[in-house]
């Protein structure tokens, strides 16, 4: 008798759960930050079918649904916020950081020094149970804040049996031990590439393990990787080191060719469920058009008919235009500057300026092509003359405000007031990387001087100029803390705490609009995404606290409690 008691309690509780309607939901008693043109401030929203229906008073919606079978969701005070897009990061390094060794300085990683990066890599040897002649990967290698440069004999002494890559910080470069390098056939009559470094023992040519730039990009894209069936088992756990921290459309920011043959396969087998906006590289789009860019009628397009491939989500992914790339970083040392750094170049190069990775006519003639097929150009650009030939590249193409284009200059760090008025000129729109100021905003004082340091991406500046302006992470450079970019933003302060570019500062409402309404519109989605207003997607994320009423200081502490997509919960806080 009590057996059957039970299971009709428990058959009245499932019919008690079926009757609510699980696609309707109603959030009441906290704050809504809309972010509408208005600024409206709400206190309840209420989400059908994955779309946001009304935004209200709690008293009044409550009301109103007070007789319907819907989820009643008590946010007990706590502040709803449009979700966050990743306006620039790199997922496919999601799926693989998990088996690579962090030599990360800190706060990110333990790396003080060259013995702690051995140390770290002997017990992440042991720990993936990585036999000899497998590779052994690592990521964050930060020359400057360790007490010297890593070369090739301080791996081998450690490592004589397995090949090794310690990627860069910038994830523009590596170092590599011997075996690594012979791999790769690199030796002392290997040429440096144009626009690469191949750091050399002092006085022989022999590589000594640090490879740049183009000198790099050809030994990353043939590193052994795992199997396709291997990376798309990590997709869900990838996803989800984006959704803890609020994220609901991502950014995939520099995309190779099997990497996007990967995400679709992933899109196809359903394994997304958070937006993913690919941005292949210039370099993939021979492979892209030959192998994996088709007509509806399964026909193989030439370039001219790329652009058919732009634009739309299928599935959660979609291509957002092809991504340039200019120059390197600044904290590597390797974006191209207009005037001399005040410290040797990445090989101990006197009167160094960085490089470019391509010369002005090449940029000219690739970006001329994309714009007359009406293919968005996203391009990374850090060092002022970086900048300066984007603009160029721009002006040769006869591109202006208003022409609809919204072409992004990705970085626009090292910049001067008189890129910001080209911008605005031709219509670019900048996506910054506050996140300097704090982690290398030291390098830079010592590298290029406080006063060109302290302009950094200069986001107040370019915000009073009416350029509709971004924040990124880059990730995985810096930690992907959404808070951490509003911090850096409304702060600007450095690791040694010193306040870098206070002019540049803005405020907290301008540092979230960076990671939601303005990076909506950099993709062309303010009409779905960015803000809480009735037909727009259901995409927000519930906070801890109000990120506009909690002090500029205290932006760190805030916490993602939940983070919902298309009125779905697809992480929440245990």
């Amino acid at each position: 008798m009590k057996k059957s008691l039970l299971f009709f309690l428990f058959l009245g509780a499932i019919n008690s759960f079926a009757g609510i309607n699980s696609d309707e939901k109603l959030y009441y008693n906290g704050t809504v930050l809309t972010l509408d043109k208005n600024g409206a401030i709400e206190e309840s929203i209420y989400i059908k079918d994955g779309k946001i229906v009304e935004v209200g008073k709690s008293n009044n919606l409550l009301k109103k649904f007070d007789n319907k079978s819907i989820q009643k969701i008590d946010l007990q005070g706590k502040t709803i916020s449009p979700g966050f897009i990743d306006i620039h990061s790199h997922f496919m390094n999601a799926l693989r950081i998990s088996d690579w060794a962090n030599v990360s300085a800190p706060p990110v990683g333990k790396a003080k020094s060259i013995d702690n990066i051995l140390e770290i890599l002997k017990n992440h040897k042991l720990k993936q149970n990585i036999k000899d002649g497998e590779w052994i990967i690592g990521y964050g290698y930060d020359e400057n804040y360790l007490d010297k440069n890593l070369t090739k004999f301080d791996l081998d002494k450690e490592f004589p049996n397995n090949p090794i890559l310690i990627l860069h910080v910038s994830n523009h470069g590596g170092v590599l031990n011997s075996l690594g390098l012979n791999s790769f056939n690199i030796n002392k009559d290997t040429p440096t590439p144009n626009g690469g470094v191949i750091s050399r023992v002092p006085g022989t040519n022999e590589p000594e393990g640090l490879l740049m730039e183009t000198a790099f990009l050809e030994v990353f894209a043939k590193l052994p990787q795992p199997s396709n069936q291997e990376l798309l088992e990590k997709f869900d756990i990838a996803q989800q080191t984006y959704a803890r921290e609020g994220y609901t459309t991502i950014q995939e920011g520099a995309t190779h060719a099997n990497e996007l043959k990967l995400l679709k396969e992933a899109s196809n087998n359903n394994k997304l469920y958070i937006d993913i906006v690919s941005l292949p590289l210039i370099t993939e789009v021979p492979t892209l058009v030959s192998e994996y860019l088709v007509n509806p009628n399964d026909k193989k397009i030439n370039i001219e008919n790329i652009n058919e491939q732009f634009g739309g989500y299928n599935k959660n992914l979609k291509i957002g235009g092809i991504k340039l790339i200019v120059d390197g970083s600044p904290q590597g040392k390797t974006a191209s500057f207009k005037e001399e750094l005040k410290t040797p170049g990445p090989n101990g190069e006197k009167h160094w300026k960085g490089e470019s990775l391509l010369d002005q006519e090449s940029l000219n003639k690739v970006y001329k092509k994309l714009v007359d097929n009406n293919i968005k150009v996203w391009t990374h650009a850090n060092g002022d003359n970086g900048i300066d030939m984007v603009i160029e590249a721009v002006k040769s193409t006869g591109g202006k405000k208003g022409d609809g284009r919204r072409d992004i200059v990705i970085h626009s760090q090292i910049m001067h007031p008189y890129q910001l008025d080209e911008y605005v000129n031709l219509g670019l729109s900048p996506s910054f990387f506050t996140n300097h100021v704090y982690f290398w905003g030291d390098v830079h004082i010592k590298n290029l001087g406080e006063k060109l340091a302290s302009g950094i991406s200069p986001m107040n500046s370019a915000n009073k100029k009416g350029l509709i302006t971004t924040n990124h992470t880059d990730f995985s450079i810096t930690p992907l803390n959404p808070f951490m970019t509003m911090w850096t933003a409304t702060n600007r302060i450095t690791k040694e705490g010193k306040l870098l570019g206070e002019s540049e500062r803005v405020s907290n409402l301008d540092a979230l609009k960076a990671i939601t309404v303005n990076a909506a519109w950099q993709l062309g989605e303010e009409d779905s995404k960015g803000t809480l207003e009735p037909g727009k997607m259901g995409d927000f994320v519930i906070l801890s606290e109000n990120p506009l009423e909690v002090p500029k200081e205290k932006l760190l502490d805030l916490q993602v409690i939940e983070t919902i997509k298309n009125g779905k919960t697809v992480y929440k806080i245990k």
